[in-house]
C-alpha cells in the first residue's frame, strides 16, 4: 500500500504530464488555427481569380455556403469544376493543364462559354455616365436597378506599381468607394448601407475594406473584393438571412459597370498598368439614324 508521501509524489508527477500535454495542445491548436486563417485567405483569393476570371461559374461556386464545403463535400454541385485545376473531389490538385481533366464535350463547352464571357479586343458599347457641362464626372455615380444599385462617390486614383494593383480585367484605384444596400447584420433587416472602398496597403497589396453603417467600429477588410463580400455574406447567412452565399466583388463594388470601366480606363497613368487590357469600345451605330431619316423623308414625299 503506498504511503501518503508516494501517493502525492504520484498525484504530482500525473498533472506536471498533464499540464505539459495541455502546452502540447494549446500550440497545437494555435498552429491549426493559424493554417485555417492562412488558408481561409487564400480560399477567399482563390475565389475572387475564379469569378474574375470565370463569371459564369459564379452560380455554381455560390452553390456552396461556405469555404469550408469546398473541403468537405466531393459532390459536383458543390466542387469547382475541375477543369480549373483548382479543387477536385474536396482536394487541391493543381493540374497542369486546364483542360486535362475534361472531355470532348466539356472542352467544347468550355471553349464556347470562355469566347462568349469576354474578350477585351471585343468592342463594347459605350454606357454613358452623368457629366457636367465641362465634362466631368458628376458624382454620385448610380449604376445598377433595384436591389442592385450602387452609388459610385469615388472612382480613386491608379497606383500602377506594385502589379498587385491591378490585373487583366480590373484596376484597383487607391480611394475608390461606393455604397449599397443590403440587410443588416445586427438586425437581419434590410435597409442597410455598406460602404465598400479600396485602400492602400502597408505591403504589396490593396486592402478591400467593407463598413457597414449600423457597424462603424467593426469593418470587414480581406486583400481581394470578392473576399472581403464574402466575409460579410457569410456573417448574415449565420444570422438567417436570405442572401447568396459567394459574390462578385467587382460586382459587389460597382466595378464591373461598362461605363465605370472607362471612366477607370481613363483616369492618369492608366497606360502604365503593365497587366491590364484596354477594353475597347463600340462607336456609336449611326445608320439607324440615317436609313430612320430617309424613311421619313421618303414618307413626306409620298403625302405631298
Amino acid at each position: 500500500m503506498m504511503s501518503f508521501r508516494e501517493t502525492a509524489n504520484d498525484l504530482t508527477t500525473k498533472v506536471k504530464l498533464a499540464l505539459e500535454k495541455r502546452e502540447e495542445l494549446i500550440k497545437n491548436y494555435q498552429k491549426i488555427r493559424n493554417d485555417l486563417r492562412i488558408s481561409k485567405a487564400e480560399n477567399e483569393h482563390l475565389l475572387d481569380m475564379i469569378v474574375e476570371a470565370f463569371p459564369e461559374m459564379g452560380q455554381d461556386v455560390s452553390s456552396c455556403s461556405s469555404s469550408e464545403e469546398y473541403l468537405s463535400q466531393s459532390g459536383d454541385e458543390c466542387s469547382i469544376d475541375a477543369s480549373l485545376g483548382i479543387l477536385k473531389n474536396g482536394k487541391h490538385d493543381l493540374l497542369d493543364s486546364p483542360t486535362s481533366a475534361l472531355g470532348s464535350s466539356h472542352m467544347t463547352k468550355r471553349r464556347r462559354r470562355q469566347g462568349k464571357r469576354d474578350d477585351r479586343n471585343d468592342p463594347k458599347p459605350i454606357e454613358q455616365l452623368p457629366r457636367d457641362a465641362d465634362g466631368n464626372l458628376v458624382f454620385p455615380i448610380v449604376v445598377g436597378k433595384g436591389q442592385d444599385q450602387i452609388e459610385i462617390h469615388n472612382l480613386g486614383r491608379i497606383k500602377w506599381e506594385p502589379e498587385t494593383y491591378h490585373t487583366s480585367r480590373y484596376i484597383w484605384t487607391v480611394g475608390f468607394r461606393s455604397t449599397r444596400v443590403y440587410p443588416s447584420i445586427v438586425t437581419g433587416e434590410p435597409g442597410c448601407t455598406y460602404t465598400s472602398e479600396i485602400l492602400e496597403g502597408n505591403g504589396d497589396m490593396p486592402v478591400f475594406q467593407v463598413t457597414p453603417a449600423d457597424m462603424p467600429d467593426k469593418p470587414f477588410r480581406a486583400n481581394s473584393s470578392s473576399g472581403v463580400w464574402k466575409q460579410i455574406l457569410d456573417a448574415l447567412t449565420s444570422k438567417g438571412a436570405s442572401v447568396k452565399t459567394h459574390a462578385s466583388g467587382p460586382q459587389m463594388y460597382g466595378l464591373s459597370h461598362l461605363g465605370v470601366t472607362k471612366a477607370i480606363q481613363e483616369l492618369e497613368n492608366a497606360d502604365k498598368c503593365s497587366k491590364y487590357i484596354m477594353q475597347k469600345w463600340a462607336e456609336p451605330d449611326k445608320s439607324h439614324s440615317v436609313v430612320a431619316t430617309a424613311m421619313s423623308s421618303e414618307s413626306e414625299s409620298a403625302e405631298d
